[in-house]
């Protein structure tokens, strides 16, 4: 029996960026991946409800979007957003007393078929910098995983930031700080881009950290990407 893949795109991904969603999808066709949407009925997670402490409305929108999920035979998620991929894997669990789908971020769906992208990345003399999001990186651990993909690419020099994995500074757009005071979430991305190396490029894997820095980045010129814009941009045509 194959087993059906959801892309998750996540509010943000598919309102306020959807070129993230759109890169998402374009690097898993490349890839032969054959994945499915919930289109315009995907709904949200209850993420940003849990992180501005409205409990029982997380949980009510949580119960449906897994009810909308497994009536419709999906067994595996994959997501753009930490914030989704957190609560779906960890919060859900709790929530339900356990996990009802198998849940990954797209930097460990595409590291676990990195052999995949071998030998269709071209060569890129570029100096990159990776901003690891709090929700992948201090929640759920994941580090090493978008760090690899990134160095899948020929000729790519990853830099760190001083402060860097389980110390990396926060993006300044999470829990609803951007919604609430947009002024301060802004001036947290400067802080962020005030600590980069010299690079070249700045690579992301958050929807919410990919569009504050894009803000602030406007002011210093740093270009900042995805990580599957960032594959996509050294995919071999």
């Amino acid at each position: 029996m194959v087993e059906r893949i959801l892309y998750w795109r996540g509010c943000m991904s598919r309102l306020r960026v959807k070129y993230i969603a759109d890169s998402t999808e374009k690097l898993l066709s490349k890839l032969g991946i054959a994945y499915e949407t919930l289109g315009d009925s995907e709904g949200c997670c209850g993420s940003v409800l849990r992180r501005t402490g409205q409990t029982e409305a997380a949980l009510a929108v949580a119960e449906e979007t897994k009810n909308r999920i497994v009536s419709r035979g999906f067994r595996e998620v994959v997501t753009s957003c930490p914030g989704c991929y957190r609560t779906m894997a960890s919060e859900y669990k709790a929530y339900f007393g356990q996990a009802p789908f198998i849940v990954e971020h797209i930097s460990q769906f595409l590291h676990r078929r990195k052999g995949l992208l071998k030998g269709h990345l071209k060569p890129m003399s570029i100096r990159v910098a990776y901003h690891d999001p709090c929700h992948l990186g201090r929640h759920m651990g994941v580090y090493e995983e978008p760090r690899e993909l990134i160095r899948l690419v020929p000729d790519v020099e990853l830099v760190e930031f001083k402060y860097n994995r389980e110390k990396s500074i926060c993006c300044g757009s999470g829990g609803g700080v951007r919604s609430v005071l947009p002024e301060l979430s802004l001036e947290v991305s400067r802080t962020v881009l005030a600590e980069l190396p010299d690079v070249d490029l700045l690579v992301t894997s958050c929807p919410f950290c990919n569009y504050n820095l894009r803000q602030a980045g406007k002011e210093v010129k740093i270009q900042v990407l995805d990580l599957p814009e960032f594959i996509l941009k050294a995919w071999r045509d």
